[in-house]
């Protein structure tokens, strides 16, 4: 064999698995790319921002005539039905883009907000909105301050504030 490797006959092989190990990198590479366009579903900060919404909304439209610290308290330590579930979480499911699975918003829900308003991870939250503090500053607390969001949205971004004829 002079001068190569290879012989003559085991060239046009050789080039065969060249050319096909090529093309496979190529479709390897557009799939990855394809993947990477593809919105991720961010659920936590989403989530999170969503609940802190709702946690005041709640405290808000109690007509039960418990004092605001009853009231907060029972919001928290019934959150499996009475926050974290599908029929409040949907109306923020469907206006975030891209839009989130309800059902995977309601287990976050449960991982965000504490079991028992006794708990010392719940004093926070549980404080600002006995006192009636704003919502940003709920959000802070239940969000930024415990790294699931690294910055809030701003007021055209929150999907409470979309009209149902812009969705």
């Amino acid at each position: 064999q002079p001068g190569g490797r290879f012989s003559a006959a085991a060239m046009p092989r050789l080039w065969r698995h060249l050319a096909a190990a090529i093309a496979i990198s190529v479709i390897v590479i557009d799939l990855a790319q394809a993947k990477e366009k593809k919105p991720k579903k961010e659920y936590l900060c989403s989530t999170c921002q969503s609940v802190a919404h709702l946690l005041v909304k709640l405290r808000k439209s109690d007509t039960s005539g418990n004092t605001t610290s009853e009231v907060v308290r029972d919001i928290i330590s019934s959150k499996d039905t009475k926050v974290c579930i599908e029929q409040h979480l949907q109306f923020y499911a469907n206006r975030l883009e891209p839009k989130l699975d309800v059902g995977k918003m309601a287990k976050k829900c449960k991982d965000i907000l504490p079991d028992n308003p006794n708990y010392k991870s719940a004093t926070d939250v549980l404080n600002a909105l006995i006192a009636k503090k704003p919502r940003s500053d709920v959000t802070k607390i239940l969000c930024l301050d415990t790294g699931r969001c690294t910055q809030l949205w701003t007021k055209v971004e929150e999907p409470w504030q979309k009209k149902s004829g812009e969705l």
